[in-house]
């Protein structure tokens, strides 16, 4: 495949790319043009006449239109949601429709009976399992607010105060310090934690309750599972005819992330339901609340296990019931179980390893985004990481072997 060098660009195109962020920030800033939209609209109307000239205007091109892109669905919001909801778990269930097809089942069937069981599903839990939710959560912020006394009492009976002054502490000293410091610090940190997720439930159950949101997902879904395939195709054969290379690398992510996202979705919802019906079943306290909790948890690396532990083990020390131990250890048992069945026996064999990400780069990927992004950020950071280094890999080869770097990226995912 012969690949075309695109013309450095010349003097007379800096100078109107130059000219055109200037117009562009004076329109924006004398409120002249206070939409994006017509900013955007205007720079690639200027810019597309000089589009053959050079591949940096291209570049340009595409990096506005992706910013353009970006900023429509911030902008959106909740308003997009039943469609990437709709779409996501399309692209998922194509293979699954794809098989059925095989057997003579037609897609539309087979795209029905799955609308219906996703309809179930989602009224089963909105009656059954959020009231428990909710109800577990707001009894455990009840809880918390007395933590400092009962706290303060407990350590004064134990005399612990008493044990750290054989250290050279200050009785009274100590135990003001802890009181004023770092009790409170302990009820802030616990009950931030709890708000975040009663915050976090309450924002799907009103995206859920809202009449629009309702309708629309089964209906989008139903269309799209549907048809999926012929969107599949449709883009397939525009890109074929202008950029076989896009194509390529776009076979080999969905090749790279489809099991991935399956697989933690999936997994996901076996980890949140095992560990709450096992915590019902040891009587730990707020069980459910705690064993969806593990797993929301579950799809982030390494921090996912920990967070689930430490979360449980504080519940349960706050409540202290009679057999606090006893129930720390089946906390830690199932916990530690399920990681280790979902990621040494079932992930390998089912997802395989898919995005190969050394744990050092994969650890300070999480950092990254989720101080960027929040939680949103530690879920993505895995797959959008992966994408990252395979065209970074892609880069390599390309710069330390030319003649090896058209063999990578020809593979294009056929389904």
């Amino acid at each position: 495949m012969e690949i075309i060098q695109g013309k450095k660009p010349d003097n007379g195109i800096i100078a109107i790319i130059i000219s055109l962020i200037a117009l562009a920030v004076f329109l924006f800033d004398t409120k002249i043009v206070s939409n994006p939209l017509i900013l955007i609209l205007l720079s690639v109307i200027i810019l597309l006449p000089f589009r053959k000239e050079s591949q940096f205007i291209r570049r340009l091109i595409l990096i506005i239109s992706l910013i353009f892109i970006g900023w429509v669905i911030a902008d959106l919001g909740f308003a997009i949601l039943p469609f990437a909801i709709s779409f996501l778990i399309a692209y998922l269930l194509n293979p699954f429709i794809k098989k059925l097809k095989e057997r003579k089942i037609p897609r539309w069937l087979s795209a029905l009976v799955i609308d219906l069981l996703f309809i179930g599903i989602i009224t089963a839990v909105a009656v059954y399992i959020f009231p428990i939710i909710f109800s577990q959560l707001d009894d455990a912020l009840k809880k918390i607010s007395t933590l400092v006394t009962s706290v303060s009492k407990d350590l004064d009976e134990r005399s612990i105060y008493k044990f750290f002054s054989k250290f050279g502490f200050d009785k009274k000293t100590f135990r003001g310090i802890f009181q004023a410091e770092f009790i409170p610090r302990l009820e802030g940190i616990l009950s931030g934690i709890l708000h975040a997720f009663l915050e976090f439930l309450t924002n799907l159950s009103v995206v859920a309750t809202k009449l629009v949101n309702v309708v629309l997902v089964p209906v989008l879904l139903f269309y799209f599972l549907k048809d999926f395939q012929k969107i599949r195709d449709l883009v397939r054969k525009i890109l074929e005819q202008r950029n076989q290379k896009l194509l390529n690398d776009l076979g080999r992510i969905d090749i790279m992330l489809r099991k991935y996202i399956g697989w933690q979705i999936t997994a996901a919802i076996i980890v949140g339901t095992v560990c709450s019906v096992a915590f019902s079943i040891f009587n730990v306290p707020y069980s459910i609340v705690l064993g969806m909790m593990c797993g929301v948890l579950n799809p982030i690396p390494y921090i996912g296990l920990f967070a689930s532990m430490i979360i449980s083990i504080l519940t349960i020390l706050i409540v202290d019931p009679p057999n606090v131990f006893q129930l720390i250890l089946v906390v830690l048992i199932v916990i530690n179980s399920m990681h280790f069945i979902n990621a040494y026996l079932l992930e390998p064999n089912i997802a395989g390893k898919q995005v190969g990400l050394h744990p050092v780069i994969l650890i300070a990927s999480l950092f990254v985004f989720g101080g960027l992004f929040g939680f949103f950020g530690l879920i993505i950071a895995v797959p959008l990481t992966a994408t990252l280094m395979m065209f970074y890999r892609d880069w390599l080869v390309k710069y330390t072997n030319p003649d090896n770097s058209e063999k990578n990226g020809n593979y294009i995912n056929q389904e």
